[in-house]
């Protein structure tokens, strides 16, 4: 290629590449894909390890519609009827081709300014760990992949709709990789793991960042080389064309044969201890308030949110007359399921079922009435979600106060393993000292029949209670199933002057929290009506609740 021809090239492409940055289909890609981004990332605690990801996954949006941006582009002069004006320029149209391969640049800066966005938002937000760069350029890569395809697309066929099927193409491996087992997924352009978040920390190869952004690489030249292929009719560029989609294409396999490589065994026995709170793989302080010592065990990596976890206790223990004897433990636990095949393929069902033994066999998925288990990975960053897990902490604290369990273990079969304080004066105040140590709004602490069931307490019907978040995965499993009782009971206390509930629970605390008081006799010496409990129908029929199959046991300690 000549000087002038050169210039005439590098010319074109500035002049696409900023026709593309300016483009309908580029701008509004940027826009969805910044909502995207935000409604995948918003509600959940800003992990790097896992928000890197998801910057790159929420960039599919714009790919898709740089893919289709292109595609007009580079048919523009077809769809026109403007071919034969164009032969009449100095240029071939293997050139020209090349020009809207390098003008997919222009694509670049909207790319660049959603990962700059988005990253800027979660270090505001305090996110833990670090970014990895390889991923986050991964993201911008998988952008500029759409344009060139949309280029090579837009070389053979010149009909507004090719671009848009070929973005219909383009997006079945980001929409289908959950039908896929074992390490198929890595072989996507794109994938968005679903338990990172549940991991203590980064964990190498998973996923495997480089080989992913070398496959988009990989996609990006052999894009090119079908689009140059297709527009140049020089015998001389077929040697170099040949040359470069062969190392594309082998650069395709080797990416998905490394992707295809299980994790080593060691990474993954070193997350299965870290996840089931074995060793030294937590950092434990003990805090003092109101004389209360509490003991808290946190993954080095959030030890920032320990004030955070700190707060909804403090608040309880501020309002707890009497120092009690036994320790409260919050522990930091994980959800990590060692059966997803994307982290145990390549690994004997031996292994995994003894990484399985060890992850139910963890201090979480047993019973205690000393010890909290919270899944801080799914934490909420802020708003009202984050109100709601203030709220099941400072539950669970208070619960550990009045002496009720504070971890059941999971569920045996279809049957919880929560015993229910039926009639018993402590399950109200518990309640009340949460909703007192959170300061939970009074809109947010009313009771309606979509927060009640039923369930079979020694084989009567009892209305129980779903305090908000009990099913929320923000703990390792709830305390005891709250009533409907003891809720409306809590909620008549909290319209009374704190002062004067705590001036009767300090006169007898022993008393107020032992199994035999009762509702009634804690609505006397409050002097209030004891709150009825009423189902109500659509029609505003009051039901009368039936016991469901099954039983669960009191709690008697």
């Amino acid at each position: 290629m000549t000087n002038v021809r050169a210039r005439s090239v590098v010319s074109l492409a500035r002049i696409e590449a900023v026709h593309l940055s300016r483009s309908v289909p580029v701008l509004s890609g940027l826009m969805v894909s910044g909502v995207a981004m935000w409604l995948i990332t918003y509600r959940s605690q800003p992990l790097w390890w896992s928000n890197d990801w998801r910057i790159g996954y929420g960039q599919t949006v714009i790919s898709l519609t740089v893919l289709v941006g292109a595609q007009l582009a580079t048919a523009r002069s077809r769809r026109d009827g403007l071919q034969e004006l164009y032969e009449s320029f100095p240029t071939s149209t293997g050139q020209r081709t090349l020009a809207h391969l390098i003008g997919v640049l222009g694509a670049a800066p909207a790319a660049v300014l959603l990962v700059g966005v988005a990253a800027g938002a979660f270090a505001l937000q305090g996110a833990l760990g670090t970014p990895d760069l390889t991923t986050l350029i991964g993201g911008i890569l998988l952008v500029l992949a759409g344009g060139v395809i949309g280029v090579a697309i837009g070389s053979r066929f010149p009909h507004p709709l090719a671009g848009v099927l070929g973005a219909f193409v383009w997006l079945l491996p980001f929409s289908q990789s959950n039908r896929f087992n074992s390490a198929i997924p890595w072989l996507f352009p794109w994938v968005k793991p679903a338990q990172l978040s549940e991991l203590p920390r980064r964990l190498a190869g998973y996923p495997p960042t480089l080989a992913h952004a070398l496959e988009l690489a990989a996609i990006v030249v052999l894009a090119g080389v079908v689009a140059l292929a297709i527009t140049s009719a020089a015998r001389r560029h077929r040697v170099g064309l040949l040359v470069a989609g062969a190392a594309g294409l082998a650069g395709l396999v080797v990416t998905c044969l490394v992707q295809l490589q299980p994790i080593p065994t060691r990474d993954i026995d070193r997350v299965v201890s870290e996840a089931a709170n074995t060793g030294a793989a937590q950092h434990c302080t003990t805090s003092e308030a109101n004389g209360h010592n509490v003991r808290y065990c946190l993954y080095p990596a959030f030890g920032s949110l320990l004030p955070t976890v700190q707060a909804p206790v403090n608040g309880v223990l501020s309002l707890t007359p009497v120092q009690l004897a036994h320790p409260l433990t919050i522990s930091q636990t994980s959800g990590l399921d060692i059966e997803d095949s994307t982290l145990t393929h390549g690994h004997s069902s031996q292994q995994v079922t003894a990484w399985r033994a060890r992850l139910q066999n963890a201090p979480a998925n047993l019973p205690s009435s000393s010890a909290i288990y919270v899944n801080l990975g799914r934490w909420p960053s802020g708003g009202h979600q984050q109100s709601v897990a203030r709220f099941d902490l400072a539950l669970g604290a208070a619960e550990w106060a009045v002496g009720l369990p504070t971890n059941t273990g999971p569920p045996t079969g279809l049957l919880p393993t929560q015993c229910v304080p039926l009639n018993q004066a402590r399950e109200a105040i518990a309640i009340w000292l949460a909703a007192r140590a959170t300061h939970l709004p009074t809109a947010q602490f009313q009771g309606r029949n979509g927060s009640y069931s039923v369930a079979a307490v020694d084989g009567t019907a009892v209305v129980v209670w779903t305090y908000p978040g009990e099913i929320s995965g923000y703990f390792a499993s709830p305390g005891p199933q709250t009533t409907a009782d003891g809720y409306l009971l809590a909620q008549a206390m909290t319209k009374l002057p704190t002062a004067r509930v705590l001036g009767l629970l300090t006169s007898n605390w022993d008393s107020w929290i032992s199994p035999h008081a009762t509702n009634a006799e804690l609505a006397s010496a409050l002097g209030i009506t004891l709150p009825a409990v009423r189902l109500v129908g659509p029609r505003g029929q009051v039901i009368t609740p039936l016991a469901p199959p099954g039983s669960q046991p009191q709690c008697t300690t």
